[in-house]
């Protein structure tokens, strides 16, 4: 195990000195008003985009650990370089953080610290766990090929992959643990491009140090930035593009709005709604009020950090069009007659596009609804999958910071930006964790209000604000060492670690037969619900999680087993399982296979 710890310290370490390598450039089009703190955290965020993208591209061609050295070493020794020079500064980043106040930052340590060391435990879950079923699916599977492409029985592993390039770098630098203890860096870039935009609105370095503290706690952000889930990141992006664009003046500084902006387009479909978004509200930033306004400046300020954003974002959606008939893949409702997508049929679209609106219903689309939506976020998560909610603050203290600082352009615009944000999202998938950036500068509203609450002469009132952050936090911390409870102790005890590997591992003796077994060259598995994350051998899967055909005539898993035995396949084994949702598909007396290993639910044969 401390091996394997090791190696994801060690893999982590040469990503983000890579990524400090070849983010040091962005430095130079930031606005000039940025500190320092804020420069490292975006140069850093920034590097990492661009890592992913660079790693992106060449992983097209060729994805082995050679290809990724090669490109990873060089932009380490710049990091290096970057990390020398700016070691003068650190004594004055030091001596600021000890004038911070001490409870936030002690939050801050503790939910990173627990990050970190969840993060070091196995990989576990089902095919229900996004982690399992795509985000970690496809890097091992690129590393195994030495290729990036989407894998044929999952189309989610055909989203934008700044993130899932990362884990398949990570992993290939640092083992199958890296990926998913990196997610505390990613985590911290959060917190950091969230204080940075505190900052901006008119927060003190101690209340933004607040801000950073209530992001760490707030369990509906929390789910989405850890186990390898990539909300968090994206979020990060869409916040560093908004703050870049309340101070971007100069052509090139609007070029770091796109850039980011890109970044998120390549992280998520999601990017697509919020970048336009961000990029017309922050736009409408440095005119005092509308009649000032040059259209021609407003629309060449969008017209450039769209431009960039399109242009760092291609490369996925270009690779999905060429492959696959889409470059929004799956498509969503509405664009699946306007292409021709690989592997779905259109009963699988019909059925991914039903649980899609089921689980993004949240409590309706009505104006109503709409207006619901603060009470209702904060006291009715489970309807939003909100994984702990968002606690009292922003609902508390968002209305009053908004209020006091309502002659600032920064809330106005950021007000806007919310609303915009907001109702896009209440219109297509009501999924809490898809709103994260909100939640961020709902928080920011919610120090400016909790301000203005503490400096009231009311001793009641400075009481109830106190109560109010007191419980928020406490209820966060509690979500959070809950969820992370299992994978730390995991991570510090082998007998724990031993028991997660065997009760959350669907399957496993079968899993554990055929990775230890030389002769099992290929896997037929006939089950669309089998994870194959486990599954350290090539396999075919003819029908896919969400109803996908992927092979050659769209077999179903009878008609495959079939090609197979004719030898079609070059399969040497199948995987036949019972599960909640089918019976065992295969007769053991059927001629051409030989039952060699069974277990609970579980029957492997051999082909003869």
């Amino acid at each position: 195990m401390i091996r394997l710890y090791f190696g994801a310290i060690i893999g982590l370490a040469l990503v983000a000195l890579a990524a400090l390598g070849v983010g040091a450039w962005i430095s130079g089009i930031l606005p000039k008003g940025l500190r320092r703190f804020d420069r490292a955290a975006f140069s850093l965020l920034g590097g990492l985009g661009v890592l992913s993208t660079l790693l992106f591209l060449v992983g097209q061609v060729s994805f082995t650990r050679t290809s990724i050295l090669l490109l990873v070493m060089p932009a380490c020794v710049a990091g290096i370089f970057v990390v020398f020079r700016a070691l003068p500064q650190l004594s004055a980043m030091k001596l600021a953080a000890t004038r911070l106040p001490i409870l936030p930052l002690a939050l801050i340590i503790l939910v990173l610290s627990l990050t970190a060391l969840g993060g070091l435990a196995e990989v576990t879950g089902d095919w229900k766990s996004d982690t399992v079923s795509y985000h970690l699916l496809g890097p091992k599977v690129w590393l195994r090929n030495g290729l990036i492409r989407p894998v044929a029985d999952n189309s989610l592993t055909s989203f934008p992959q700044i993130p899932e390039t990362l884990f398949a770098t990570l992993w290939s630098l640092g083992g199958p643990r890296a990926p998913s203890f990196s997610c505390f860096l990613t985590l911290a870039l959060l917190m950091a491009v969230a204080a940075s935009l505190a900052v901006r609105v008119g927060l003190s370095n101690a209340e933004a140090c607040w801000v950073a503290g209530l992001v760490a706690t707030m369990p509906a952000i929390y789910s989405g930035s850890n186990f390898c889930v990539v909300d968090g990141i994206f979020a990060a992006f869409a916040i560093a593009a908004c703050r870049i664009g309340l101070d971007a003046r100069r052509l090139r500084e609007w070029l770091a709005v796109g850039l980011f902006c890109g970044f998120a387009l390549g992280t998520k479909y999601t990017g697509l709604l919020a970048a336009p978004a961000i990029v017309v509200c922050v736009a409408l930033n440095g005119w005092q009020d509308v009649r000032t306004l040059q259209l021609s400046d407003y629309a060449r300020r969008i017209a450039v950090a769209m431009a960039v954003a399109l242009v760092v974002a291609s490369p996925y959606y270009l690779r999905n069009w060429i492959l696959l008939g889409c470059p929004i893949y799956p498509p969503p409702p509405g664009y699946e007659g306007l292409c021709s997508p690989k592997y779905l049929s259109a009963d699988a679209i019909a059925y991914l596009h039903s649980y899609i609106r089921q689980r993004g219903a949240g409590l309706g689309r009505s104006f109503g609804a709409f207006l619901l939506l603060p009470f209702s976020l904060t006291y009715q998560t489970s309807w939003f999958h909100g994984g702990g909610g968002i606690g009292l603050c922003p609902l508390a203290f968002g209305p009053i910071g908004v209020v006091a600082s309502r002659n600032s352009r920064s809330t106005k615009i950021l007000v806007l930006l919310v609303l915009v944000l907001t109702a896009l999202w209440f219109v297509t998938q009501q999924e809490s964790r898809f709103l994260i950036h909100v939640y961020v500068i709902s928080l920011i509203f919610a120090v400016l209000g909790w301000r203005e609450v503490a400096g009231s002469q009311r001793r009641l009132s400075r009481y109830l604000a106190f109560a109010v952050v007191f419980l928020s936090c406490s209820f966060g911390i509690l979500m959070i060492i809950r969820a992370q409870a299992g994978n730390a102790k995991a991570a510090l005890f082998k007998t724990s670690a031993t028991l997660k590997h065997e009760t959350e591992i669907p399957f496993l003796a079968s899993f554990d037969y055929f990775n230890r077994d030389d002769s099992v060259k290929r896997v037929l598995i006939l089950d669309g619900i089998v994870p194959p994350f486990y599954l350290d051998k090539d396999y075919v899967k003819p029908v896919g999680q969400w109803g996908e055909r992927t092979l050659p005539g769209a077999p179903n898993s009878q008609q495959a087993l079939e090609q197979a035995l004719a030898h079609r396949y070059y399969v040497s084994h199948v995987l036949d399982v019972q599960s909640e949702y089918s019976q065992f598909q295969i007769d053991p007396q059927t001629p051409g296979l030989t039952l060699i290993f069974e277990a609970k639910n579980q029957r492997v044969y051999r082909l003869n």
